[in-house]
């Protein structure tokens, strides 16, 4: 529907400094599948062949799409065609696949004889629905679970109650939240920046020690699209305590952001760094745990101190609490940072 699913959601993407473009094309059963797949593609080669006009990137072109639009943009992605660089078509120099997309109550079932390669070649997908409209669930579970499996970074939310065609949802106290965690989703991902993603490693400390067990976040300071970071600190696998590691397709842009540290716990061993869990464990993996084994196990788990370390999640940001400016730092790539705050 133009109105709800088309007008109302171009105007909240412009609103969101997202330059939106609506496709009208060709339905049954006057046209075929194969006329609305090619309109998909001319679309999205026409907007990467104009995008200087339109100041926009052409590696950062979306598609969004509402019941029957989710299924054709899921389509089209299947069957992108690829750039042709000495096409006589100025717009067949450009590739039709979709750098990211929103499918909304709507996609099709992959077909089971679809290539692999293809499938795995998805780009980072967003889908919405509810469990309500049982008539689009199932396709999109069955979508998500083929993305899922095939390593596509995909996110779903399916909310309990909401009927077919509710578009943005606008005023919705509980649908209309998934406006939010979408735009979430899109800054995450890299999308609302120009800047590139880069990979960030570092260690946190708190009151000159490794934390144990808590969060980092990184909020941009400078750049209000550039994409949030949060850092769980489980020290599980990380070798030196309090050391984080952010792939580069989920991190930071280079530019200053704000720091803020959460304490979880101060007390607080992973059973992959202790020497006894790790001993029964692989005896357990092995099928040689005796049952003098397990009379050990037990005692040391009774033994183990599991009263509270915590009452209240601690908050830090600023490096020391007496400071008049919010915790700042610098990131470029390459770069480790060193986090620290104190508590007095």
């Amino acid at each position: 529907a133009v109105d709800h699913e088309g007008v109302l959601v171009a105007q909240w993407l412009k609103d969101h400094g997202i330059t939106a473009f609506l496709l009208r094309y060709r339905l049954r059963p006057l046209y075929t599948r194969n006329d609305w797949i090619k309109d998909g593609q001319r679309a999205m080669q026409y907007i990467r062949a104009h995008a200087g006009e339109y100041k926009i990137s052409t590696d950062r072109v979306g598609a969004v799409g509402f019941s029957a639009g989710a299924t054709l943009i899921a389509d089209m992605t299947l069957n992108a065609t690829t750039s042709q660089t000495n096409a006589t078509d100025p717009l067949e120099r450009f590739g039709s696949k979709p750098d990211f997309l929103i499918l909304a109550y709507g996609s099709m079932r992959i077909p089971a004889s679809a290539d692999s390669i293809a499938v795995a070649s998805f780009p980072p997908t967003f889908m919405y629905g509810t469990a309500e409209d049982r008539s689009s669930n199932g396709g999109m579970q069955e979508m998500f679970n083929r993305l899922y499996r095939a390593n596509v970074p995909v996110e779903a939310h399916f909310f309990q109650n909401g009927i077919h065609g509710t578009g943005f949802a606008l005023g919705d106290p509980v649908l209309g939240q998934w406006t939010n965690l979408l735009h979430n989703w899109l800054a995450v991902g890299g999308f609302l920046t120009s800047k590139p993603q880069v990979a960030l490693s570092g260690v946190v400390k708190l009151d000159a020690s490794p934390l144990v067990k808590g969060m980092i976040i990184f909020t941009p300071a400078d750049n209000r699209n550039a994409p949030p970071v949060i850092v769980y600190i489980n020290n599980t696998g990380t070798g030196e305590l309090g050391r984080f590691l952010v792939p580069k397709d989920q991190g930071p842009v280079e530019g200053k952001y704000k720091v803020e540290v959460r304490q979880d716990a101060t007390r607080w061993v992973s059973n992959s760094r202790e020497p006894f869990m790790i001993s029964m464990m692989d005896k357990q993996n092995k099928g040689t745990l005796t049952n003098a084994d397990r009379k050990e196990w037990g005692d040391y788990i009774r033994n183990r101190d599991l009263s509270p370390s915590i009452y209240n999640q601690r908050i830090y940001s600023r490096k020391h609490p007496n400071d008049q400016q919010d915790y700042v730092v610098d990131i470029k790539e390459g770069k480790e940072v060193l986090i620290e705050v104190f508590s007095e």
